[in-house]
């Protein structure tokens, strides 16, 4: 009994893995433009390889990426120099919040497309 048990989770696990394997927050690769409402420039945003890492690039602001869970989103960290940038994106409503801490501290929102996966 011990083994059928096993073995029937097992099997179905994977599957399930699968199937909430989906989108941006369930660890997918993606890219993401966003348009800020404030200036209308563009941001884009991306993981590859189903990591914690990541990518952006808007304009000044470009590298490497750690990216954080949060429910519904996911928080973008770039430490650029003396600033730290904290970029949200709310994939149920596809909204960010931008917020720039150091000898550069602005903040900025917008909203960004459907990611493609």
């Amino acid at each position: 009994m011990k083994k059928l048990i096993t073995l029937s989770l097992a099997l179905g696990l994977p599957a399930a893995a699968q199937a909430t394997d989906t989108g941006p927050l369930d660890g997918a690769d993606f890219v993401v433009t966003c348009t800020s409402e404030q200036s209308g420039e563009t941001v884009t945003l991306a993981r590859s390889g189903a990591s914690d890492a990541g990518f952006i690039d808007a304009g000044e602001i470009r590298g490497e990426v750690k990216i954080l869970p949060g429910i519904d989103s996911l928080t973008f960290l770039h430490i650029m120099g003396r600033d730290v940038v904290t970029f949200v994106v709310d994939f149920q409503d596809l909204s960010y919040d931008m917020t720039i801490k150091g000898a550069h501290a602005t903040n900025d929102r917008g909203s960004c497309d459907e990611p493609i996966i």
